[in-house]
């Protein structure tokens, strides 16, 4: 299958997907994928996902996976540019969403979308992509588990269902459906707890509730900026907004890590660490 030639399992890892299979009751089955900048990516990426899977399990749906997928950088540097702000590389994206969802027994990283060559995908293709992988992944997996084709009903695939903020849901025109798409990708907007979202008019879309506390507070023009202001604990706060080991890269990483996100860490001003005597 030519568009999976970045390898299928690379790209859209299937460890939860596969724990969840095994595990499958009556109800139908799918997955939910979030996209974005991500820049840097925080815990409000995942638990988006988690308030979006609570509601589609409210609707009698299993929610088998979830994943997060940072954007190219082809579309977040020129963004970042025109807002004259900090651009992370998608591979030090990928690394920090990675370790944030390292025990996260649902949200897993996909790496397809960043890593298309020579242009940026947009977000219907993005999940068209991981359609098609699971698509595929199922049909092969079909002989061997034949009570699937009672959970995966007409499409023959777990449904793909897109969970996104309320901006992207107007500026999109997601509350009416995922576009030419809409019989086969979902949607579930998930609004802040200050925002009051459009109410659910079509079966393909779904509102779910704000996710509580601190959580929805989190955000990436935050953490940005919080690199640039005195007189903060940036290691706490970033231990926070998105985990330990993503504030240890960011702020205290090793030799090693350096020279991986080299252009990284010169945009972040820290000089390279000397090698241990």
């Amino acid at each position: 299958m030519a568009r999976a030639a970045l390898g299928a399992l690379d790209a859209w890892p299937m460890h939860h997907f596969y724990h969840q299979l095994s595990r499958s009751s009556e109800s139908p089955a799918c997955v939910l994928l979030t996209t974005g900048a991500m820049n840097p990516p925080h815990r409000g990426h995942a638990q988006l996902l988690h308030q979006a899977r609570e509601r589609l399990e409210e609707a009698g749906y299993q929610v088998w996976a979830a994943w997060m997928s940072p954007s190219h950088d082809g579309y977040v540097g020129p963004k970042a540019k025109s807002k004259r702000t900090l651009h992370l590389s998608s591979k030090l994206r990928l690394h920090l969403a990675q370790l944030m969802v390292f025990e996260d027994p649902f949200v897993a990283v996909g790496h397809w979308e960043a890593s298309v060559k020579g242009r940026w995908p947009d977000f219907p293709e993005v999940a068209e992509e991981l359609q098609r992988t699971l698509k595929q992944l199922v049909d092969e997996q079909l002989e061997a588990v034949p009570a699937l084709v009672k959970l995966l009903g007409e499409s023959g695939w777990p449904r793909v269902f897109y969970a996104c903020g309320t901006d992207h849901a107007e500026r999109c025109g997601l509350y009416d459906g995922f576009g030419r798409f809409r019989e086969q990708i979902g949607v579930v907007v998930v609004p802040r707890e200050s925002e009051l979202p459009e109410p659910e008019r079509i079966p393909e879309v779904f509102v779910a509730r704000p996710a509580p506390g601190e959580i929805c507070s989190f955000s990436s023009t935050k953490i940005r900026e919080s690199f640039h202001v005195a007189g903060i604990d940036e290691h706490a706060y970033l231990c926070n907004a998105i985990c330990e080991a993503a504030a240890d890269v960011m702020l205290r990483p090793s030799r090693e890590q350096w020279l991986e996100f080299q252009s990284d860490f010169e945009k972040l001003r820290l000089s390279e660490p000397s090698c241990a005597p």
